[in-house]
């Protein structure tokens, strides 16, 4: 390409003085281009920064850094007393040195059967809402906020240079012990803090367990309906996930045994079944708790909701009748605190510790040092607890409210009973005609936000119904939305 030409195609690039880039990194952008697509070959010379910043309108500053960085990366190179040149990077210069016909085919790319498992995965869906009835989300606008940020403030000014590194494998001790103490206060859960690992939320506690304790084709017993994200953190690791109905009892493990015997993993929902809101009875309890014992599988317990009930005491945690160390116990704060915390907790059994604390740093290092040390204050004061007793009296006030709400307008349209427990309640529809999927559309679409029961089934077959989380409603609000949604489903009608 003759040297006037070579520069003639560079005065013609045109750069977006609009644009949020700025002007020398559009240039430098599009020259790498050119050179890459070997449009300009290795040693081409190029424009003089006075010549090419009055052809584009730009200064020369603007033309000097774009070359400068490209120089920089190799891609130009300057000759003193000569100019600025391509280097030895363009398309010709790598040229492959055989002829192409003498190379065989390589294989089209194609993605792995983890990654075609992750794309079929359903937990994802509808993440980040906070309208109401989001099941699932706290009453954020009541948050003790001012508390949080100064406690926050006395962590980063007091805690020194150690909490701004990665932390230690599993987390801080000192959230470790503040956990212990409210599990064992209120689950009745047996603990040494040592046992516990600090997790960012539930969700990444079941992906360190499937990653650790599950070996392809493993069989998993898993509720069904039951929780999404939990389920499809066991299908990605390659393992057996085997759909165990729900009874008036909880999960059904007369069922699971006559159906898919020796599981090497159970995972449930004991105090309120996800997403039924059932509570499991001690005895239902207790016989599975003696079939893992005989026949050497490990149970999850997610304990999700549990500080939130609001008829009689809850039953303690399944991990407290668990004298063999077969119960991983999970627990979280987004629902108890806010979501964006991203703070969760795994109790393990004491010979998986170091397995778990290795796993979760080789998968994403640590959570905050700074937000754990917080955290920890806030429950060593007394914060977190008084929070708790706030929502649960909030909660509960306001679930008697989407009851009543639901009686007045909505009763020939749902039948429901009143939850005891957790942060939503399940409207089944009474029309068989209607499917939960497009109701919840066309209640999504009316501005308010919900969950249909069948996203959460598997194999199951069940009434159709719709989840109502009644946590993220305010008051004063709640009784309107439940009109406007009678009308939006009497509209479907």
């Amino acid at each position: 390409m003759p040297r006037q030409s070579r520069g003639a195609l560079l005065s013609t690039l045109q750069l977006d003085a609009n644009s949020r880039a700025p002007l020398y990194r559009q240039l430098e952008d599009a020259i790498r281009r050119i050179v890459i697509d070997g449009e300009l070959p290795t040693g081409a010379r190029l424009p003089a920064s006075r010549q090419l910043a009055e052809d584009l309108g730009v200064s020369r500053l603007t033309v000097k850094n774009a070359y400068e960085q490209l120089v920089t990366e190799q891609f130009l190179e300057t000759r003193p007393g000569a100019g600025t040149f391509v280097g030895r990077i363009s398309a010709t210069e790598l040229a492959p040195a055989v002829e192409l016909s003498s190379v065989p085919a390589r294989k089209s790319l194609s993605l792995s059967q983890r990654a075609n498992r992750i794309s079929q995965s359903r937990s994802v869906l509808r993440l980040g809402g906070t309208k109401p009835f989001r099941p699932g989300v706290p009453a954020l606008d009541q948050f003790p906020s001012s508390i949080w940020a100064s406690t926050h403030s006395k962590v980063l000014r007091h805690s020194g240079t150690d909490n701004l590194g990665y932390g230690p494998p599993g987390g801080l001790l000192e959230l470790k012990q503040a956990i212990a103490n409210h599990v064992q206060d209120h689950r009745g859960v047996r603990v040494d803090p040592l046992q516990i690992i600090i997790t960012a939320g539930a969700q990444q506690a079941f992906v360190l367990i499937a990653f650790t304790l599950l070996n392809p084709g493993d069989r998993v017993w898993f509720e069904d309906p039951g929780h999404i994200a939990g389920r499809d953190a066991m299908h990605l690791f390659g393992a057996d996930v085997k759909s165990v109905q729900i009874d008036n009892e909880g999960f059904d493990i007369n069922q699971a045994v006559a159906s898919y015997p020796d599981p090497q993993l159970i995972f449930l929902t004991p105090s309120h079944q996800h997403p039924l809101g059932i509570t499991m009875s001690l005895e239902r309890r207790m016989q599975i708790i003696d079939y893992a014992k005989s026949h050497n599988c490990w149970i999850v317990e997610d304990d999700y909701d549990s500080e939130f009930r609001y008829q009689g005491r809850a039953l303690p945690a399944m991990q407290c009748m668990d004298n063999q160390g077969q119960i991983l116990y999970v627990g979280s704060f987004s629902k108890t605190l806010f979501p964006g915390l991203r703070l969760g907790y795994l109790i393990a059994p004491p010979v998986m510790v170091e397995a778990f604390s290795v796993a979760q740093t080789l998968m994403s290092q640590n959570v905050s040092p700074v937000l754990q040390k917080t955290l920890a204050r806030f429950i060593d004061d007394g914060a977190y607890n008084a929070h708790i007793r706030k929502m649960r009296s909030l909660y509960s006030h306001r679930l008697d409210i989407m009851h009543n709400s639901l009686s007045k307008h909505c009763n020939d349209l749902f039948h429901f009973t009143k939850t005891d427990a957790g942060m939503h309640l399940v409207a089944w529809l009474r029309d068989r005609k209607l499917s939960d999927q497009p109701v919840c559309e066309s209640i999504w679409d009316a501005g308010i936000d919900c969950l249909p029961v069948s996203m959460y089934c598997d194999k199951a077959s069940i009434d159709q119904g719709i989840m109502l989380g009644f946590s993220c409603a305010p008051e004063h609000e709640i009784e309107n939305l439940i009109m406007r949604m009678d009308r939006v489903v009497r509209g479907l009608l």
